[in-house]
Parts: structure tokens; C-alpha cells; sequence
């Protein structure tokens, strides 16, 4: 005890600026051994047992999973290489597959266990500037504050990745604000881009193909015609692109008269964009290819003007001109001059106003109830202005345009619809003198018992599906960025060994 007091004293006073290494302690004598061991020795750094990260809590992912079946399914489940194709992610199983799986357009992991910034499946949600492509879910209300947040502490509870918060990861940055709940939006004014004939103001969006298929069947009141099934068919096949948000091009083709039509649509006033309504303008060229046709050029001028009332009820009016719409090979036309009906050569044009409405049923708003009425406008004097069914070219028309009346389901790809209608032509040009019937439940010359075969309108159908074009170019830009990111930090590692 002799020593180790002066020692003591002599560390304790110490300046407190000394810089010289404190002197090697002397050893205690053999009677200090208590005191020594009185002294607890350090404790060993702890290190984490990742056996023992909590389990994820599996009500969160009970609630993720009902989040994705209510609003994503619909979509996403299944079928393609999600690698390379966005919109064959497959959600109708355990969110837990989204973990540690790279994203098919971006450098970044859809879900980075423990760090929801630094997941790609939250730049979707939130509609972050890392997002490309839509806002999801597509077409559909944005989640809510509560369902993100719901999805967020799922990820954050995932052990094996951060702590919780934003720490970087796979490309979240510690000083990042906290994204907010996107704006609820206005969707598209219509599901589809055609309503039964009339284009719409809806349109595809930037890279997205559309295919789809016009079907008219026959008369539904003809004998034996199993509701109109086996009584001829009209029908329309063709491609639709959008080259920009709100602006599409298309193809297609019908084997009324072998027609082909070549058209664009341009609307530069958006309801989803922000604006009070919809404003756009549609222009096609025709051609017709069947023997014995009149006119066999011709085109199409429309505008459109609508508004989503709502969220669940759409109204539009449309006006068209329409060039040389006559296509009959032989037309007559009577002048009144006491000559009676007389053949002539009928290069006349139609100018149309068009009405279509939908409303919007179910939780989702994926049912709808559909109308349309195209009304020719009548042009007296003789010869008429204008041609249209029951003018001067076609006096046992039916004079009261052309109508449809039915219902549609919509998903974010597909669209299919169905409706009674007393036209049976497709495209616009065909379609603008009106239709083929008039009184819906009188067919001239038909005298039967049977009040069924008196049915004069037909049934038909419409079918598109979409294709997102462009994903592969966004993924091969996505693994050049990360290569290039991966090969810097190369490069930075050879230099520090060196």
C-alpha cells in the first residue's frame, strides 16, 4: 500500500493537456492480489445474433396482402417474366415474394427489408421521382394515407435489411423527407377508348398498345338465328398506340365492305391531368376495298367534350363530319320533278352530334352501365344537304340515328363490354347515317305469332386488352446504371488497395 497510494495520487493529478503516454503501471505486490481482483475486468463487445431479428408480425402481412387483393390483383397475377415485364408481378400470393426482388424497370429492389424509401414498391404507391411508368394502382383511386402506411411498417418490420427507418439501402438517403400520400387524382373519363362506336376522351397513355376486337351479330329476332348468333356477323380487329399521354393512333379493319381505317386521336385538355374536363379531337382515313363500292375514300372530323361527374357517372358530346359516307353501289335519289327516283352518283357528307354517358358501379368502379345515341343531322331542301338513313337516298331508313345500350368491365389491362344496339356498323364513317333499324320490336315484313322474331336490333360486343411497350429499354437502362454504379465502386476499391 506504500506505492500504490503515491501512484495513485501521481495519475489522478495529472495535467489534463498532457500529452506523453501515462507511465506502464508497476506491479502490485503479492498482498495487493485482492485489491487487483477487486477491479471488474472490461466487457466484451456484444454483436447481434440475427437468429434472433424478430419474426415478421404476420397481422401486417395479412393486411399487406388484402391491400394488394382489393387493389392490385386485378393485374397482377402472374403470368410472363416479371424481370423483364412489370405487369407480370403476381400479388395474389405472399407479399413476402416482392422481398429482395429487383424491379423490372428500375436499379432499385421492390422491397428492401427494413427500409420502405429504399423499396421500389413505395416510389409506385407514393408516386416518388424515382417512379416510372403510372401511378398504381393503374386507372384505380391512389391507396390511402392508412394503406401506405399500412404497407410501410410491413417493410420497415422485415428483419435482415435496415432499421426501420431510411437508411440508405438500395437507395434511400438518410436526410430524405418522408413522401407524401399522393393527391387523389381524377381517373380517365371513360374505361375505354371507344364507347360503343363513339371515340372517346380517354386515351391509352404514353407506350401502350392496344388490341381490340368490334363484334356485331345479326338481326336477334331472325327465325332461326339462335338470337342472332347464326345470322351474319360484322366485325372490327386493329391496333391503337399511344405515342404520347393523350395522343393515339390506330389500324384497323372490318369486313363491312372491306374497309380500312387509319386514325388519330389528340386530346390536349385532360381530366386526370387536373382540368375541369376533357377536350380532344379525333381525324381518320377510310378506304374500302369491297367490288361494287361507292366512294371508296373517304375520312372522319370529330370533337369531343366531356366530364366525370363524381368519380362514377361520365358524360360526353361529340360532333362529327364525315366525308362521302355513302358507300352503296347503286343510289337513287328522287328530285321531285316529276321524273320520279333517278340513278346519280352520291359524293355527299353526314354531320352528326353524338351523346355516350356511363355510370360507375362497385366498390372498384369496374362496372359500368353504358349509353350512346348518334343523331345525323336532318338537311331539308331537295336534293338534302347532308346523307343520312331516311333522307332523300334512303327513304325507309330509319331516321332516328344510330343507339346502344349496355354494360362494361374493366380492369387495368382489359376492357370488355357488352350491348343491344340497332347498328351494326363499326367504324365512325359507316356508322355516322345512323342505323340499320328503326322501332326496335317491328321488323317489316316479318308476320309472326312469335313477338320474338319481330325483335329488330342486334347484340354485340367489344374486347381490348393492353400491352405496356417499353419495359425492356427501361430494365436495360436500369442494369447499365447499376452496372455502372457497381463498376465505379470497383474501380474506387482497386485505387484504395493500391
Amino acid at each position: 500500500m506504500v506505492f500504490a497510494v503515491p501512484l495513485a495520487l501521481t495519475l489522478t493529478t495529472a495535467p489534463a493537456t498532457e500529452t506523453a503516454a501515462p507511465p506502464e503501471p508497476a506491479a502490485a505486490p503479492a498482498g495487493d492480489a485482492a485489491a487487483a481482483s477487486a477491479t471488474p475486468p472490461p466487457k466484451p463487445a456484444v454483436t447481434a445474433d440475427p437468429a434472433a431479428a424478430p419474426a415478421p408480425d404476420p397481422a401486417l402481412e395479412a393486411a399487406v396482402k388484402k391491400i394488394f387483393d382489393d387493389s392490385c390483383t386485378m393485374c397482377h397475377s402472374g403470368g410472363g417474366d416479371p424481370s423483364t415485364d412489370p405487369g407480370a408481378i403476381d400479388l395474389s400470393g405472399s407479399p413476402a415474394a416482392l422481398i429482395n426482388a429487383k424491379s423490372a424497370v428500375s436499379d432499385k429492389l421492390m422491397v428492401v427489408p427494413g427500409d420502405p424509401k429504399a423499396s421500389y414498391l413505395m416510389d409506385k404507391l407514393y408516386g416518388t421521382a424515382a417512379m416510372k411508368g403510372d401511378l398504381m394502382p393503374q386507372g384505380l383511386d391512389p391507396l390511402s394515407k392508412e394503406q401506405l402506411e399500412t404497407i410501410s411498417k410491413w417493410i420497415a418490420q422485415l428483419p435482415g435489411g435496415g432499421t426501420g427507418g431510411n437508411t440508405g439501402g438500395n437507395g434511400g438517403k438518410p436526410d430524405e423527407p418522408d413522401p407524401q400520400p399522393p393527391v387523389k387524382r381524377s381517373p380517365k373519363p371513360f374505361h375505354g377508348t371507344d364507347h360503343i362506336v363513339l371515340p372517346t376522351t380517354s386515351t391509352l397513355g404514353k407506350r401502350t398498345l392496344q388490341y381490340r376486337i368490334d363484334h356485331r351479330f345479326g338481326r336477334i329476332g331472325t327465325e332461326r338465328g339462335a338470337f342472332g348468333l347464326d345470322a351474319g356477323v360484322v366485325m372490327s380487329m386493329g391496333l391503337q398506340y399511344g405515342i404520347l399521354d393523350g395522343w393515339d393512333v390506330r389500324l384497323r379493319r372490318t369486313n363491312s365492305r372491306k374497309g380500312w381505317e387509319l386514325g388519330t386521336k389528340y386530346v390536349p385538355v385532360r381530366q386526370e391531368a387536373g382540368m375541369p374536363l376533357s377536350f380532344g379531337m379525333y381525324g381518320s382515313v377510310d378506304f374500302y376495298r369491297d367490288f361494287g363500292v361507292a366512294n371508296p375514300w373517304s375520312g372522319n372530323f370529330m370533337a369531343m367534350l366531356s366530364r366525370l361527374w363524381f368519380q362514377r357517372w361520365v358524360t360526353m358530346l361529340t360532333f362529327g363530319y364525315h366525308l362521302r359516307t355513302n358507300h352503296a353501289g347503286r343510289v337513287t335519289v328522287d328530285f321531285k320533278d316529276g321524273n320520279g327516283p333517278v340513278l346519280v352518283k352520291d359524293t355527299r357528307d353526314t354531320f352528326d352530334i353524338g351523346i355516350a354517358t356511363a355510370v360507375y358501379l362497385g366498390k372498384r368502379k369496374q362496372w359500368g352501365i353504358d349509353l350512346e345515341w348518334l343523331l345525323p343531322v336532318p338537311a331539308g331542301g331537295t336534293p338534302n344537304v347532308f346523307y343520312y338513313r331516311g333522307g332523300d337516298a334512303d327513304p325507309s331508313g330509319s331516321k332516328i340515328g344510330a343507339w346502344g345500350i349496355g354494360g362494361s368491365y374493366t380492369t387495368g389491362k382489359h376492357f370488355f363490354q357488352v350491348f343491344f344496339t340497332n347498328n351494326r356498323e363499326i367504324h365512325p364513317n359507316g356508322a355516322a347515317p345512323g342505323g340499320q333499324s328503326g322501332n326496335p320490336f317491328r321488323t317489316d315484313g316479318v308476320d309472326s305469332k312469335n313477338p320474338f322474331h319481330k325483335f329488330n336490333f342486334f347484340l354485340g360486343f367489344n374486347l381490348g386488352r393492353n400491352f405496356t411497350l417499353g419495359t425492356r429499354i427501361d430494365g436495360a437502362k436500369a442494369k447499365r446504371k447499376a452496372g455502372g454504379k457497381g463498376k465505379g465502386k470497383g474501380n474506387s476499391a482497386k485505387k484504395g488497395a493500391a
